[in-house]
């Protein structure tokens, strides 16, 4: 069981495509600002990362209409570089528009290579994993939920 955060995205007139929709590589651009919020909330700090894995799955159209998206990220595995997560995007009336399974990687921008996470990195991420604040304080509102989710199998 992980804990689930949550992120909302506004959904922008240039994301829609001709059909009316908001084309599918948009979905990645939500995904990504929902992951950085999580990583940025969970290790108080800009994320450096590289996804190197991504499976979506489309399962609504979401259109302008519906305003924003909600983007849910559950932490499932951490690793020594990597972080794997379920990430989620959700319509304004609740529907599930996208399922995606991420693996990011922990990265060096000078290095340019991997690098492992931090005994305080991991430290936060496991406590975002288990929906506890990183340092005893509250979470904001509306962002990590004390409520559990089961975690889909691989």
């Amino acid at each position: 069981m992980a804990a689930m955060f949550e992120h909302l995205v506004r959904v922008r007139w240039r994301d829609t495509d001709a059909l009316g929709h908001v084309n599918h590589a948009v979905f990645l651009t939500y995904l990504e600002e929902g992951r950085d919020a999580f990583y940025t909330q969970a290790l108080g700090s800009d994320p450096n990362y590289v996804v190197v894995r991504l499976e979506v799955d489309m399962r609504a159209e979401v259109r302008h209409l519906d305003q924003q998206v909600a983007v849910r990220i559950q932490a499932e595995r951490l690793g020594t570089t990597s972080l794997t997560t379920r990430e989620t995007i959700l319509t304004s009336s609740g529907e599930v528009a996208a399922e995606a399974r991420v693996v990011t990687v922990r990265w060096d921008p000078t290095g340019r290579q991997p690098i492992p996470f931090s005994q305080t990195e991991r430290t936060r991420l496991a406590a975002a994993m288990a929906g506890q604040p990183p340092s005893g304080e509250p979470p904001p509102q509306g962002t990590i939920s004390s409520r559990r989710a089961a975690t889909l199998g691989d």
